[in-house]
């Protein structure tokens, strides 16, 4: 029973540490994405057409202004829900399929990956329009699905998700090493104080 408790605890300290990681480092990636956007726009025929989504904030916040600021500013913005959003899109979502279907062809992976993208992106915007009363992101383009995502941005979903194969790896390698020295750690912690009981 105390096994199992202790079992609990590290698999929900190894789940909250991957799911700071994964929505931390993917804010960031969101200002990027801005950046990333706007210089594929500049880009010639036909390679422009897969940035041409329209990706935008509820007018009532007055935000949408970013895309037009020059790119040479390398100027972004992100909500700090997206930290919530991004956490469980990559935690519960690509993760938990990339563990299933990792070596299945690359194609295979970036297609269920991009579905999974795309369910979670349209869920979460809903929740959000709900919780806060304001479409913290949409899609005006032809290709909008029930307004909070696009299959006009699905390649990019599909490459970007691709991609975070290799955030994965590398979180979950962050985790092995965090836990590796933390069990050094309590086993030293352990061997001093039966030194210290044997000396007293």
């Amino acid at each position: 029973m105390i096994i199992n408790i202790v079992n609990i605890k590290k698999w929900k300290s190894g789940l909250l540490f991957r799911f700071i990681m994964y929505g931390s480092l993917l804010v960031f990636g969101e200002i990027v994405f801005y950046n990333i956007t706007k210089l594929g726009r500049t880009l010639p025929k036909p390679i422009n057409v897969f940035f041409e989504y329209k990706w935008l904030v509820d007018p009532a916040l007055n935000l949408n202004q970013v895309w037009h600021v020059p790119v040479e500013t390398f100027y972004g913005q992100a909500s700090l829900w997206m930290f919530l959003v991004y956490g469980s899109i990559a935690l519960f979502g690509i993760e938990n399929a990339y563990r299933k279907i990792k070596n299945w062809h690359w194609v295979f992976r970036g297609s269920i990956y991009m579905l999974i993208i795309l369910i979670m992106e349209c869920i979460w915007g809903w929740v959000l329009k709900w919780i806060t009363g304001y479409d913290i992101w949409y899609y005006s383009d032809m290709f909008s699905i029930f307004k909070y995502t696009s299959l006009a941005i699905a390649p990019i979903w599909f490459a970007f998700s691709l991609i975070s194969e290799n955030l994965i790896k590398l979180v979950n390698r962050f985790e092995e090493v965090r836990s590796f020295e933390e069990k050094n750690f309590k086993q030293e912690t352990k061997h001093v104080s039966k030194r210290n009981i044997y000396t007293t």
